[in-house]
């Protein structure tokens, strides 16, 4: 499990596989309210590792390539800067040592978020939308994201290791043969609408079924999850009915178990959050929810 007192914070600021600018500002702003303050006084060790020291991967104006990918060799690039940053990271624990816990601080959504593939009808050709499917490597994954596989060449998410939690169904993004896939596939989904029915019900369901199958459990914070209309803080409007509360229950009781080894944070554009506000909640809560495992 990872060390009771130890953290890794990641920072990955970017937004070259995007709809819109804005999120490569995420890590910088998540630590401007204080994140890393907050973290030593609870009594954490911290250190910092920048995947992009040469600074932020931003957005930029793109044409679709003709493989259906738009920034397509500078998302891949993001992703095996994170990769190495973390490898590196968890590299500099001695052997006696726990793993730290890894905090992740995304711009964008490049660990996962729906099942658009390249060249689909209708693709925008942002491959911040394609990332389940290159975790799953289902058909039509791009091959540059084929080197982000198990060791045996299959993706590194399938149906026996990851719960989606949160995913809004009647989003005109969830196409139905998305949706489909996941029934086919035996996926454990949680929608929106249950989650603001019950989050904390429906966030110890989720944790139970991950706890009986996995070692190690990435807790994945899209902040698009939350219900702009309540709380606006998420890159791309998503309507989705569960507030920010709601989410930060949830996100706690994940947080929780023994067998969290890291949480990412995604989708946060601070272009929609002038003076921070919003910002400094959320880390409010993460913080509280990590301060819960050093009791």
């Amino acid at each position: 499990m990872a060390s009771s007192n130890k953290i890794s914070i990641i920072t990955a600021p970017a937004d070259v596989g995007s709809v819109f600018p804005g999120k490569s500002r995420a890590p910088a702003a998540l630590q401007s309210v204080g994140l890393v303050n907050k973290l030593t006084t609870l009594g954490y060790e911290v250190s910092i590792h920048d995947a992009l020291p040469d600074g932020p991967a931003g957005w930029s104006e793109s044409e679709i390539g003709l493989n259906g990918a738009r920034n397509e060799a500078a998302a891949v690039a993001v992703c095996h800067a994170v990769k190495d940053t973390i490898t590196s990271a968890l590299a500099n624990s001695s052997p006696e040592e726990q793993i730290p816990f890894q905090l992740i601080l995304g711009g964008e959504c490049l660990i996962y978020c729906d099942l658009t593939y390249p060249n689909e009808p209708g693709s925008t050709g942002n491959i911040a939308g394609m990332a389940l499917t290159h975790l799953t490597l289902r058909s039509g994954a791009l091959e540059s994201m084929k080197t982000f596989c198990k060791p045996d060449g299959s993706g590194s998410v399938d149906s026996s290791n990851v719960v989606l939690f949160g995913l809004n169904s009647s989003s005109p993004a969830n196409k139905r043969d998305h949706l489909g896939y996941l029934f086919n596939e035996n996926y454990r989904v949680f929608t929106s609408s249950a989650v603001a029915l019950d989050a904390t019900r429906r966030a110890k369901e989720a944790l139970s079924w991950l706890e009986e199958r996995v070692d190690y459990i990435l807790v994945h914070l899209d902040v698009d999850v939350i219900d702009p209309g309540l709380f606006p803080l998420g890159n791309v409007p998503n309507w989705t009915g569960v507030d920010f509360p709601e989410i930060m229950t949830a996100l706690k009781i994940f947080l929780a178990s023994k067998k969290a080894l890291g949480l990412t944070i995604a989708e946060v554009n601070p272009y929609h959050d002038p003076g921070l506000k919003m910002t400094g909640r959320l880390v409010d809560e993460v913080v509280a929810g990590l301060k819960a495992r050093l009791d």
